[in-house]
């Protein structure tokens, strides 16, 4: 999605690489964040589209203001909402009555659930093989400019750039519409390589190598 939610590329957020940066948690508070949105992906306790689908739909002072795991919260609680599975107001009624003291904090112990989630997290799902790609490794491609109105997994940093195919990773639906269950297409997905000096312009370090996974749909032929 266009906006402030792609923040890929983008000048004056800072450094990408940041000391502290590879530990997965900062406060004990995240990780069950994250247990929590994948328990209701897992367990269908939310509504489509879920997930990054639904964060783009963050206000945008909001989604600026959040911190990363707290923008998962805000859509897990969204997907739960939208499905039924919690009413509206009832988190902030529980909220008010840890806050004064009266209520203790729910726990739940479902062994087989989290069996569940683990081998559901193992599992591997590989691509379907390509047939009939449009392009192939070596081949100059570029990214067509595009500006779609809802969900996408083509960075808006690169659209518009010159690139080279490495290789055709497989075949899988486009997420554009598979996140809304719409009848998604299966398409070709190429590793393509971009040089930093083409998304960016030079820099004063030396030029670097960017590599991406993209869906057939989202390129066109180099001219």
């Amino acid at each position: 999605m266009d906006g402030i939610h792609d923040l890929g590329g983008m000048h004056g957020f800072g450094a990408v690489v940041v000391p502290g940066e590879e530990a997965p948690y900062h406060e004990r508070w995240e990780a069950r964040v994250f247990a929590l949105h994948m328990l209701v992906e897992l367990e269908h306790l939310g509504a489509r589209p879920g997930g990054r689908a639904i964060r783009e739909e963050m206000d945008p002072a909001d989604y600026l203001a959040a911190s990363y795991y707290e923008r998962w919260l805000w859509s897990a609680e969204q997907g739960l909402l939208r499905k039924g599975t919690i009413a509206a107001g009832e988190v902030e009624h529980m909220m008010e009555r840890l806050a004064a003291g009266g209520a203790e904090p729910p726990s739940h112990r479902d062994p087989e659930q989290a069996a569940r989630a683990v081998e559901s997290l193992q599992e591997v799902i590989p691509m379907q093989p390509a047939t009939r790609p449009r392009f192939v490794p070596g081949q100059a491609v570029r990214v067509r400019r595009m500006h779609p109105a809802g969900h996408t997994r083509c960075p808006r940093y690169v659209r518009g750039a010159l690139g080279v195919v490495e290789r055709v990773q497989g075949a899988d639906e486009l997420p554009d519409r598979a996140v809304y269950e719409r009848d998604a297409p299966v398409e070709p997905v190429y590793a393509v390589a971009f040089r930093s000096d083409e998304l960016w312009g030079r820099g004063e370090e030396r030029p670097w190598t960017v590599a991406l996974d993209l869906w057939e749909s989202y390129l066109e032929e180099a001219e």
